[in-house]
Order: structure tokens, then C-alpha cells, then sequence
């Protein structure tokens, strides 16, 4: 049985160096760890009862059939009571060599004993480690697909949820890989040789444009005539005619403030336009300032994307292919869009004798979505007011231009003083991204039955993190057992040895 316990501790000191036991490995749960560790100890405990009964047998038949002293069986007997009577006995005894070795090896035998059954509790345990596993999942996605009617989503209701999002967190754990799209602006100022506009004195805000071919995409030079109310000094606003004028995808902003660009690009992309103020009464004159603006051409690309997301966050962990990283732009000139000049994604194309005209539905949120209730204007006619949507409002706190609007703004005086600087191009490109981003995002949210549109159902796999046990075989205990079972294995031999060999010799007497 010493022999056998020998062999148990070498099978696992094999298998804690070929570490083949940590493929064995439990369910999610911590209830094999109690179930493991008490019946270690009580194989241990039952079967070390076992080995030291027999072990007292044998020792104390082979005393009684060599005819020891009285003193010494007696010095046996007591020693096999325990660790301590045995220890207590080795120390009254020291000086009796006949007896002293017998008890040592007894008390060296139980300490064996009870250094298994300390080593017991800690020789198989259940480690705890990080697994990966994955699991199919269902996604919505928030693109919508090319039967989607993009102009006619309510704008409106949109485009007011907008600037109040809040971050939304998902109760799912793990981490999942879905296709991302993004939207990636590239801005620039449109020069005055290819798009221009010239304002009519006393036209009731009446203007001329003229329209080069570099932007038109026609063969010949646009004039017509057209309304303009141009934003106060310090603030901007979408001019959705002009926009339409573009064939690619392409919105413009009018931007009257200054723009950190050199002398020449800054008078070849200057727009003078006129801001008309009258007093409170109607017969009050006009009064005209000269408003010196920039028109920022906008072109939006999409751009598609393997995404892998934190599912609990919404954390972006991973973005294949990796987007291109720019370093800081200045403010260039505009430059048509790189590829095919034409915008034909969800937006109708040019109609009847408006063919010149290209709606896009990224321009409708800012122009035709929610307004704020003050209305700017310039004198008494109702022609020379317009109205800040809350996206144009929001996307000016984005980039550093916050305005509070109440009463006394919707008659502003004549613009004066210095203009506030422009943002970086970079900061104004990346806002308006973020921007596009959130309105597809919140018309899916919404649905078909609340003016968005209904987001497209798919799959994918979730790779999650879990918590497992497996078994592990700690170094330390099984070597104190293996030198326990050893050494008790070797007393066994010695002191139950010569049994048989005592017996044979007084059958010969």
C-alpha cells in the first residue's frame, strides 16, 4: 500500500510537469472546488488510517515475537498513541539506546502523516483562468439600405433628438465583430472664380450666382438669380441651394468670420455679401454693411469598415482597414470629389427643367429639420429673416462657436468689431462626420413608424471572456507528499522487515 501511494505521487508529479492536467476543465461555476478539495482530504485522511493501523500491527507483532524488554514494548505502545505521545517519548528516552531508534522512527513515520494530511488540502486545486468563447448574436444595423426613401424621413424629428444624445450602454458582455460604416467630410473654401455670388442693392435680399463649370460639372458658365439671407457675423449656416447646385456629395456652409489662410486664398475665396439694418420703424432707413464671408464646401465620403466593439461599452476596440491618421490640415481651397462626381445614393436625381438641381438628403436635417423659435432679422420685411435649425446650432457649439439665442438677438445691430477666428479644419471635418453619423444612428433607433427607418437585422459572432476552473497540480505540496510517502515507505520496510525472517528463525530453534 506504501508502494502504491509512491506510484499515485509520481502519476502526478508527471502530470504537473507535462501540465496535461489543465485540459481538464470545468463548467462555469465554483462548485466542483469544495467538492475537489474535501474529497482529497479524505482520501488522504482514510487512507493514511489504514496504512498506520497495519504499520502498528506489524511493528508491535514483530517486537512481541523477538522477545524485546517489557520497557520497550511498552515505549512502542505509547509512541503509536500519537505525533505528541511519541515525540514526549523520544525525549524521555534519549538516553535508552534500544528503544531510542524504534521511537524515532515512529514519531518520524506519523510526522510523514501529518505533513500528507497538511499537503492533502493543496495538492489538487481548481485554477481559475480567462476563456474565450464565442456565440452567434443577432445585430441591427444602423445603415439603411438602398430602398430607404431618405428624403423623405421626418427630418424634423430627427434632427431635434440629435443634439441631446446621451451615451446608451448595452447590458451584453464580450466583444463583437460587425461591418462599421463611417463617414469621412473633406472640407475646403470655394473660390470666387468658380462660385460666386453678387447681392442687389434694395432687391429685397436678391442676388446674382454665377456658376463656374469646375463645380456645376456642365460645359458652360450658370447664371440665374436667387434669395440670400446670409447668417449673422460669427455664425454659419447651410445654404441648401447652393448645395443642390453640386452634382457629387457635397454640402456649403456661408461662414462669415475670419479663417486662418494666407492673403491670396483668403481674397480669392472672399464673398462680400451686404447685412441691411432698419430700426423699429418701417419707415426707418436701411441701413447697409458690407459682410465679408466664405463659403466651405463639405464633400462626404463613406467609408466601410470591420469593426470590433466592446459589447457592455460600446468601446471601438479595433477598426480593419485602420483609418488613414492626417496630420493637422490647414484650410485649402475646394477641390471636387475624387471618384465618381455624382451623388446617387438615396437621394432622388434632377427633374424636368430643375435638372440642374441635386437634392441630398444630409442637407435637409440642417434646413428643413427642427428650428429654434426666434426668428434673426435684418429689417422689417419678412424676406430678410431666417431661422437657425438645432443642428446648425449644435454643430457651432461643436466646433467653439457656442450662440445663445433670445429676444434681443432676432434683431441684431449692424455686424461690427473684430470676427471670431474659424476652428481647424480638422476640428470642423470631424464634428460634422460625427454629426451624419448620429442622425443615421438615431432614424434607426427611432423606426419606420416614428419618421426614421428600420434597421437592417443581421449576425455575428461574439467572442466573450468567461471565467473558468481547471485542474492544477501545485508544485510545493507534491513534493512534501512524494518525500512523505518515500520516507514512510522506507520505515514501513524497516521496521515491519524482518517479520518473516524472526518467524523463520524460532521455527528452527
Amino acid at each position: 500500500m506504501h508502494g502504491f501511494l509512491v506510484l499515485v505521487h509520481l502519476v502526478l508529479l508527471g502530470l504537473r510537469i507535462s501540465a496535461v492536467e489543465h485540459h481538464l476543465v470545468t463548467s462555469e461555476n465554483d462548485a466542483w472546488m469544495s467538492v475537489l478539495g474535501a474529497s482529497t482530504q479524505a482520501f488522504y485522511a482514510l487512507y493514511c488510517v489504514i496504512l498506520v493501523y497495519l504499520v502498528q500491527r506489524l511493528t508491535l507483532y514483530r517486537n512481541s515475537i523477538r522477545h524485546q524488554k517489557l520497557t520497550i514494548l511498552h515505549d512502542n505502545v505509547n509512541a503509536w498513541s500519537g505525533l505528541g505521545s511519541a515525540l514526549q517519548c523520544l525525549w524521555q528516552q534519549s538516553s535508552n539506546t534500544g528503544s531510542l531508534w524504534w521511537i524515532a522512527s515512529i514519531a518520524t513515520y506519523l510526522g510523514c502523516v501529518f505533513a500528507l494530511h497538511v499537503a492533502s488540502s493543496s495538492i489538487l486545486q481548481l485554477q481559475t483562468f480567462t476563456a474565450t468563447t464565442n456565440m452567434s448574436a443577432t445585430t441591427f444595423s444602423h445603415w439603411p439600405g438602398p430602398d430607404i426613401d431618405m428624403m423623405g424621413l421626418q427630418w424634423h424629428t430627427i434632427s431635434a433628438i440629435v443634439p441631446s444624445l446621451g451615451h446608451f450602454t448595452n447590458g451584453a458582455t464580450g466583444n463583437a465583430t460587425v461591418n462599421a460604416t463611417t463617414f469621412r467630410a473633406e472640407c475646403g473654401l470655394l473660390r470666387n472664380s468658380e462660385f460666386s455670388y453678387t447681392p442687389e442693392l434694395n432687391a429685397n435680399q436678391f442676388g446674382g450666382y454665377v456658376i463656374e463649370p469646375q463645380v456645376s460639372g456642365y460645359e458652360q458658365t450658370t447664371k440665374w438669380s436667387g434669395r440670400l439671407v446670409p447668417p449673422y457675423q460669427n455664425q454659419l449656416a447651410v445654404s441648401s441651394s447652393m448645395s443642390y447646385l453640386f452634382p457629387g456629395p457635397t454640402i456649403v456652409f456661408i461662414v462669415p468670420m475670419s479663417i486662418d489662410v494666407d492673403d491670396s486664398l483668403k481674397s480669392a475665396t472672399v464673398q462680400h455679401m451686404n447685412w441691411e439694418h432698419q430700426f423699429d420703424s418701417p419707415q426707418a432707413p436701411i441701413i447697409s454693411t458690407v459682410l465679408d464671408a466664405h463659403l466651405i464646401a463639405c464633400n462626404i465620403y463613406v467609408e466601410h469598415h470591420t469593426a470590433t466593439v466592446a459589447m457592455e461599452t460600446g468601446q471601438l476596440l479595433a477598426l480593419l482597414p485602420p483609418p488613414v491618421l492626417s496630420p493637422p490640415l490647414d484650410w485649402k481651397a475646394w477641390t471636387a470629389p475624387k471618384g465618381d462626381n455624382t451623388w446617387d445614393i438615396w437621394s432622388p436625381p434632377g427633374f424636368g427643367q430643375y435638372n440642374h438641381i441635386h437634392y441630398k438628403w444630409f442637407v435637409s436635417p440642417f434646413r428643413f429639420g427642427a428650428m429654434h423659435p426666434v426668428d434673426i432679422c435684418m429689417t422689417q420685411s419678412r424676406a430678410a429673416c431666417y431661422k437657425i435649425s438645432l443642428l446648425e446650432l449644435y454643430f457651432m457649439d461643436e466646433i467653439g462657436l457656442p450662440v445663445v439665442l433670445d429676444k434681443q438677438a432676432s434683431r441684431p445691430p449692424p455686424p461690427s468689431g473684430p470676427k471670431k477666428v474659424l476652428c481647424s479644419r480638422r476640428q470642423f471635418e470631424s464634428s460634422l462626420s460625427k454629426i451624419f453619423a448620429s442622425l443615421l444612428w438615431t432614424g434607426a433607433k427611432l423606426g419606420s413608424d416614428a419618421g426614421g427607418f428600420d434597421p437592417t437585422t443581421g449576425s455575428t459572432v461574439v467572442s466573450r471572456q468567461v471565467m473558468k476552473w481547471r485542474l492544477n497540480i501545485n508544485s510545493w505540496p507534491m513534493t512534501v507528499a512524494l518525500a512523505a510517502s518515500l520516507t514512510m515507505l522506507v520505515l514501513s520496510i524497516y521496521m515491519s522487515g524482518g517479520i518473516y525472517r524472526q518467524k523463520k528463525q524460532d521455527t528452527h530453534r
